[in-house]
């Protein structure tokens, strides 16, 4: 059994399920940088059954999320391992082990989540992307856009494998048809995500005073801009608008069931597994067309509309069409190739091909 080594920033519960997949064909062994992430909530990591090896290393926490440590290497060095899989260069801990790696002609593959090429930013910052980004030995990535990113900083696409990006298992997806559910409003509407400045909550809610009374917005989750979005709301004595604040999982999924569309406003989403959460549980995605995941799993009339921006007439036209055609069966239809299962057994074709 080939011994496998993944460096990871924090223990996401979808990736432990990931892992512990994975863990039925390698010897795993994973090093988290951190317990968990400053922005998630405790119940956020809900997934606590670990079959691979996990490994703590000791460093300094820097700012938010930042992490300095020489263990990772040390690591390394004391231990065989078949392959390396970095999960990006973001913390200097990951910076320096990318170093270390490379001056020692040690083989690894750059492992992303998702990427969106910046072409404006400051040079500096694309040299600095390019130095850590390129030299791999192999990349996975989840989508066509992503491989771009990757492109774009160095990588050499030859070497660039695409991977089913998935949170969700096979037994999450909804079942139809589906139970008629007890409302309070007539229509509903649901989004997820953190309730910061990126993803755009603020403008869906100020359009939202648009839409009648028995339209139901429920906004699932926390943020920093929850006080902003709640001062407009009653400011304004709105009343189909719902903030929930951060859901158990399981009842993040029962409110994507109940619902009859999923709205994501986002102005930038390096992936947006939410897309295919919400696709899993029958319902149709309105999405902007800044959202690697919807790009790659939306598409218009059929599961959903891709937007410039959650606004105007287009948002009630697509609003109408998706309560007046039911495509739920085309929404579980184009989840159903991205579960966790899927993603582990494409990891492993993957993982394996790299290995020769």
């Amino acid at each position: 059994m080939k011994k496998v080594l993944i460096v990871f920033n924090h223990p996401a519960p979808y990736k432990v399920r990931l892992f512990n997949e994975l863990s039925k064909t390698f010897e795993l062994h994973v090093i988290f940088e951190r317990e968990k992430a400053k922005d998630r909530q405790k119940g956020f990591y809900y997934e606590n059954e670990y079959r691979f090896f996990s490994h703590h290393v000791k460093g300094i926490p820097i700012g938010k999320e930042n992490f300095i440590s020489n263990r990772i290497i040390r690591h390394i060095r004391n231990r065989k391992y078949d392959l390396v899989i970095m999960n990006g260069y973001s913390t200097f801990a990951e910076m320096k082990t990318i170093r270390f790696l490379k001056k020692n002609n040690i083989p690894y593959v750059f492992y992303i989540n998702g990427g969106i090429t910046k072409p404006n930013e400051c040079k500096l910052k694309k040299r600095i992307k390019t130095k850590y980004i390129s030299g791999a030995s192999a990349y996975l990535s989840p989508d066509e856009n992503s491989n771009k990113y990757l492109i774009y900083y160095g990588a050499d696409e030859r070497l660039i494998y695409n991977y089913p990006y998935s949170t969700v298992t096979e037994d999450e997806f909804a079942k139809l048809p589906k139970a008629e559910p007890i409302r309070v409003f007539d229509k509903v509407f649901v989004s997820s995500g953190q309730l910061i400045k990126r993803k755009n909550y603020l403008s869906l809610v100020k359009e939202w005073k648009n839409y009648p009374e028995n339209y139901g917005l429920y906004i699932l989750g926390d943020g920093p801009e929850k006080r902003k979005i709640n001062r407009f709301i009653r400011k304004n004595h709105m009343k189909n608008v719902v903030l929930t604040g951060f859901l158990s999982r399981r009842k993040m999924l029962d409110m994507f069931n109940d619902a009859d569309v999923f709205l994501f406003p986002s102005n930038e989403d390096i992936y947006g597994h939410v897309i295919n959460e919400a696709l899993s549980q029958g319902i149709p995605v309105i999405s902007t067309k800044k959202v690697n995941a919807s790009l790659k799993l939306v598409k218009d009339k059929y599961n959903g509309f891709l937007l410039d921006e959650l606004k105007g007439q287009q948002l009630k036209d697509a609003i109408e069409y998706c309560l007046n055609n039911n495509l739920a069966g085309n929404c579980i239809k184009s989840a159903t190739p991205y579960t966790i299962e899927k993603s582990a057994n494409a990891h492993v074709e993957i993982l394996n091909e790299v290995l020769k």
